[in-house]
């Protein structure tokens, strides 16, 4: 009898124990591992770390002390790119009917854009309802491409003869360890004109 309440009692401190490493195991949080990246992208182990903010001490204080600033951390984004991304349009659209139209080099290039899943935003001017291609990068050369002859469907009855495009493109940065999705604007325009 008492070999058996040994084995009751060191086994429930057994199952105890171990309830215990599993809760403590599993209630920690996870750490951050750092941005994910293509298999397929080149890169040395040191790019695949999160960058972390440093502090530089400000000039002294009327006090006397020094306040330390943060100083902004390097530019990171995914599969190593270093720089935020920029672009460029340019060219023209000429339609001779509502079907018809001709491109004079219209285009969009584009620097550093870190996936294939970011968005081209079309402005145009004077705001009408004019349909614009491409609109994401999928399909497209990243990070550096460019897009000849864009695709440009007029509205049912366009309001007006002329027409100015201009793009923005969005791209991500990692900010403090998190991959935040930035815009920015493109140089130059393209110029719609309708011939009819």
């Amino acid at each position: 009898m008492t070999n058996r309440k040994n084995l009751i009692f060191w086994g429930t401190i057994t199952l105890v124990g171990a309830g215990l490493a599993f809760y403590s195991y599993f209630s920690r949080p996870a750490k951050y591992v750092g941005p994910l990246v293509s298999p397929n992208a080149e890169q040395s182990p040191a790019s695949t770390l999160a960058p972390i903010p440093t502090l530089s001490p400000s000039p002294k204080t009327a006090g006397g002390g020094t306040t330390p600033v943060p100083t902004e951390e390097p530019f990171s984004s995914l599969n190593g790119i270093k720089a935020p991304a920029t672009c460029q349009v340019g060219g023209e659209v000429a339609f001779y009917d509502e079907g018809t139209f001709a491109s004079k080099d219209s285009k969009i290039s584009w620097q550093n854009v870190d996936s294939q899943g970011r968005l081209i935003n079309w402005h145009i001017s004077p705001n009408d309802n004019l349909k614009i291609g491409p609109n994401i990068f999928a399909n497209l050369d990243v990070p550096n491409g460019q897009y000849d002859n864009l695709t440009v469907r007029l509205p049912e009855k366009p309001a007006f003869k002329n027409y100015l495009l201009t793009a923005s493109i969005t791209y991500g940065q990692f900010v403090q360890g998190d991959l935040k999705v930035k815009e920015v604007n493109c140089s130059g325009q393209v110029k719609v004109n309708l011939n009819f």
